[in-house]
């Protein structure tokens, strides 16, 4: 008997329905090449795309594609832009970070790593040989205790300009069958999705606001650091425009939300990604920093003809040129969101672009 999956598209649909307008809307939107990327397809589920027309970081003017369903996003992002002269990069880092989750004796554990790292090294660059001759593979292994009895191995990966999870993932299970040939007692190795060895720090100063907005803009944001309630839609106004340069290129949205989470929380209390305050020269001041993993080749990007064509209009040269524009578009979207809260309000803008959308769409 032919499993499901085995099916036909059209057996497939046929089986799913017998309501023709139903798959006929389905087959509508069908794109056939995208069987090869998930099992049991059935359509596509399409996500408008728009542009932010001109954000200027480090000195160049950017085109940024967002992917987004939420009428306001990109307005509010293009206004905020007309505010931020030039975000700045403070730094960036760009190693990924996989773990090999361990059960064991510390001594043992320690005495085995200290013996074995070097050896180790060989193992992860013949597992992945092609990135070591791109310059990228393992950097470097750290041994970490959790508790009395549970440990990792925290391996930093050098990706290139790949998103790099399958990179990870491949050395971390190669070190895998080592340590077992070993009999140590490997529970588990995957790519953290908390990679705080890929991090991209910005900041921005803020020009064309009065003072007293200014500094109402400084208070709002001191209560995202001191209230878990406000942190959370604080952090949610970032994503939005973040997420959507992420979406808009192919890259994984989930992971990089769940890194900014825990980046948020990474202390132990969860707070605002961004920061504004006004500094000594009554200048209002944005900074926001968080682990960003971002590829601009390889993966499902080679297979999305909008997401390469997004990175060439976005002219992105490497993965942490992406970065800094997905954080930038964050800090955008942030500052006009704490903008419209502290003037207006966030429902006159919003409910306009809401009202405009649907009475397009009734038309």
């Amino acid at each position: 008997m032919t499993k499901f999956y085995e099916k036909n598209y059209q057996d497939r649909l046929m089986e799913v329905t017998p309501d023709k307008d139903l798959s006929g809307v389905f087959e509508k939107h069908a794109d056939l090449n995208h069987e090869k990327l998930i099992e049991n397809y059935l359509t596509d589920f399409s996500t408008p795309v728009g542009i932010l027309r001109k954000l200027r970081i480090d000195g160049r003017d950017y085109v940024i594609p967002m992917a987004t369903e939420e009428a306001s996003v990109i307005a509010a992002a293009n206004n905020a832009a007309k505010y931020l002269p030039n975000i700045q990069t403070v730094y960036q880092t760009n190693l990924r970070f996989g773990q090999i989750l361990v059960i064991g004796d510390f001594d043992r554990l320690s005495a085995l790593y200290a013996e074995n790292k070097n050896n180790w090294q060989g193992i992860a660059d013949a597992a992945y040989p092609s990135i070591v001759k791109r310059g990228g593979g393992l950097k470097q292994i750290h041994f970490r205790q959790m508790d009395g009895s549970h440990f990792s191995f925290d391996l930093l990966i050098d990706t290139q300009d790949a998103s790099g999870a399958n990179i990870v993932d491949t050395i971390a299970e190669a070190l895998v069958e080592e340590l077992r040939s070993q009999k140590v007692d490997v529970v588990a190795a995957i790519v953290s999705n908390l990679p705080t060895t890929s991090m991209t720090e910005l900041k921005t100063l803020v020009s064309g606001i009065d003072d007293h907005t200014a500094e109402r803009i400084a208070e709002l944001s001191h209560f995202s650091m001191i209230d878990l309630h406000r942190a959370a839609t604080d952090n949610k106004g970032f994503l939005n425009g973040a997420s959507a340069v992420v979406m808009a290129t192919g890259n994984d949205w989930r992971a990089f939300e769940a890194g900014a989470h825990a980046y948020a929380a990474i202390d132990g209390s969860y707070k605002a990604l961004t920061s504004w305050t006004i500094n000594s020269q009554d200048q209002l001041i944005g900074r926001v920093k968080l682990p960003v993993a971002l590829g601009i080749v390889g993966g499902t990007i080679d297979q999305l003809p909008t997401a390469q064509a997004n990175l060439k209009l976005l002219h992105a040269s490497s993965a942490n040129e992406l970065a800094k524009a997905v954080v930038a578009t964050g800090l955008a979207q942030n500052f006009a969101a704490l903008k419209a809260l502290v003037t207006q309000g966030i429902q006159k803008g919003h409910m306009k672009m809401q009202h405009r959308a649907i009475g397009e769409a009734h038309e």
